[in-house]
């Protein structure tokens, strides 16, 4: 069996945490336009990339209400965009990173974070200065370095049901956005409405361009950008006072880093600032974890691996953001549903986008042209890459087996943050660091599951005769338990087929009988089978037809290979009376 290991040191459990040796290899997906290792030609990297920076423009406004809000005027607000948007450039260049320990490798283009918008207005209003906000931003970024390594305890923390109601909630909260960029105005329909139209026409052509198996389809939502403006501008709607911004920005200026103060130790701040680090964290965590799937065939689990060093890339970039002084960047949920949208999911986009965002961040003009798009136009690039998100969060939540606690778990965590989505006055005032549906929702979900987490461990112990009924026996008790737990029915499957190979295997050895235990914790199952006489010899690596016919050692050994190869993980101890084989099964 497999040995247990001297325990590594420190930095040897380091390398073992932010290694790529141990990532899953993905699984077949179909009608994928551009895959992970693909490089589509210039144009058409260009043209996606473009597609991609007109959903991350929407976002370029965040910046410069947050500066407006410290008090800062037109230049100083400008400078503090063009610091921000570097910030979004190294979180993407860094998230995209193939080698090294950091970097998820998923090409995940960032923009300024909306989970943190909540804490540096808060931060504002008790009369912080910029710079200490930079300050506390920092602490968000090493804050965040710190738990990354601790990713697969998150995993248990945050599992998929937890994670489907971030990403739902991340496309739900965009939705008064939309109408709010729309113009929707119950008091003045008739005023409304020409906008609404201009809504609803930019983001049909978008779903006509999508929905069609053509070469163009990928573009859909640059399609419908071009159009919507176009269609915009004709009706005047044009963004007030572009003229006046075109003209009073410079072409090319050298972005200033901001200066540093103290930390202004409020508890309701510091507070703040980390409550809504643990959604900013969730959140990345559904971002990643959906692209995971999308780009996995046969993805069942989120992949610990990747989503550890994209933790850490994220941390990163937020430190980097604070020491400049810059908005922190945070994964554009919105860009990941248009890579899924549009089956695009090539590393040379985002890269191409974080390089051509850099080099933006010199020229406040350029700048300028991205946030300059008409409001109704964003509305529509919103409301499209928010139906796809919606949907994958549904997708996630509804993966594994809906027992009571999950229900409960999902049913809390949405409720929450669609009470924030429709009562936004009442949480503002009364929870101001959790205005946000994402933070209230995230965090209530999370919660619930912290709190009902120990109530999932479950036990059955139970004897088996290894006789001619072994197999009925088996069959009942694992439908049993999978029914009881709520297990998938692929992990029925591999717990009894290993269990059939096992005790055929003690049966051979002539014994009569073998004690079952079984565990139930959170997304996985723990089978241990105690049986007397001496252990069993390892697994054969890779067997051979002549093993089974050998006999002996090298049939067990291929033997075990059969019941052991679809175990997450497995071990063999002694104990007072025998043996003892225990394997688990991930849920």
């Amino acid at each position: 069996m497999r040995a247990i290991p001297e325990r590594p040191g420190l930095l040897g459990r380091m390398a073992a945490a932010f290694g790529r040796s141990g990532d899953r290899v993905p699984g077949h997906v179909p009608d994928v336009v551009l895959g992970l290792e693909d490089r589509p030609p210039p144009a058409q990297t260009l043209a996606l990339a473009l597609q991609q920076i007109a959903i991350q423009s929407i976002y370029f406004l965040l910046p410069g209400m947050v500066a407006t809000a410290f008090g800062a005027g037109p230049l100083e607000a400008t400078n503090f965009l063009c610091l921000s948007l570097i910030s979004v450039a190294v979180a993407t260049a860094l998230q995209v990173l193939t080698r090294g320990p950091v970097g998820s490798g998923y090409p995940v283009p960032s923009i300024p974070s909306i989970v943190m918008l909540a804490p540096m207005l808060l931060a504002a209003q008790l009369g912080a200065s910029l710079a200490e906000a930079s300050t506390m931003v920092v602490m968000v970024g090493i804050v965040t370095v710190v738990v990354a390594p601790a990713v697969r305890r998150l995993s248990a923390l945050l599992p998929t049901e937890v994670m489907g109601v971030i990403v739902f909630l991340i496309g739900a909260s965009v939705l008064p956005s939309v109408l709010a960029m729309a113009g929707a105005d119950a008091e003045r329909p008739a005023e409304s409405l020409p906008r609404m139209l201009v809504m609803f026409g930019c983001f049909f052509v978008m779903v006509v361009v999508g929905v069609l198996r053509w070469r163009f389809a990928r573009y859909a939502v640059l399609a419908g950008t071009l159009a919507g403006v176009a269609g915009a501008l004709a009706a005047g709607m044009a963004t007030p006072g572009a003229a006046e911004l075109l003209e009073a920005a410079p072409w090319f200026a050298l972005p200033r880093p901001g200066a540093h103060g103290g930390i202004a130790f409020d508890p309701t701040l510091v507070v703040s600032f980390l409550l809504c680090t643990v959604a900013a964290i969730a959140a990345l965590l559904g971002s990643l974890v959906a692209f995971q799937r999308a780009v996995d065939g046969d993805w069942t689990r989120p992949d610990p691996g990747p989503l550890r060093r994209g933790l850490l890339a994220h941390g990163s970039a937020v430190a980097v953001a604070g020491l400049m002084g810059g908005m922190p960047a945070a994964v554009s949920s919105a860009s990941v549903g248009l890579a899924i949208a549009t089956r695009t999911f090539a590393r040379t986009i985002a890269l191409a986008g974080a390089g051509i965002l850099f080099l933006l961040a010199f020229s406040p003009k350029l700048v300028a042209l991205f946030v300059l798009v008409p409001a109704p136009v964003q509305a529509a690039m919103l409301l499209y890459v928010a139906c796809f998100m919606m949907a994958q969060g549904s997708e996630m939540i509804v993966i594994r087996k809906l027992d009571a606690r999950r229900t409960v778990v999902a049913g809390l965590g949405l409720s929450a943050g669609l009470s924030a989505l429709v009562a936004p006055g009442f949480f503002a005032a009364a929870m101001p660091a959790l205005a946000a549906p994402l933070a209230v929702g995230g965090l209530v979900a999370f919660l619930a599951n912290l709190v009902t987490l120990p109530l999932v461990k479950r036990v059955e112990t139970f004897p088996v005769r290894l006789d001619g009924r072994v197999g009925d026996l088996l069959d009942d008790r694992t439908a049993q338990m999978g029914g009881a737990w709520g297990l998938r029915p692929d992990t029925v499957r591999k717990m009894h087929h290993a269990l059939m190979e096992l005790c055929d295997l003690l049966a051979g050895r002539g014994l009569d009988e073998a004690v079952i235990t079984a565990t139930q914790l959170e997304e996985r199952v723990r089978i241990a089978v105690a049986f007397t006489g001496p252990p069993l010899p390892k697994p054969k690596r890779r067997p051979r037809a002549e093993d089974i016919e050998a006999g002996g050692d090298a049939l067990e050994m291929t033997a075990l290979w059969l019941a052991l190869r679809e175990t997450s993980e497995h071990g063999m101890r002694a104990t007072t009376s025998g043996q003892e084989l225990w394997m688990d099964f991930q849920d």
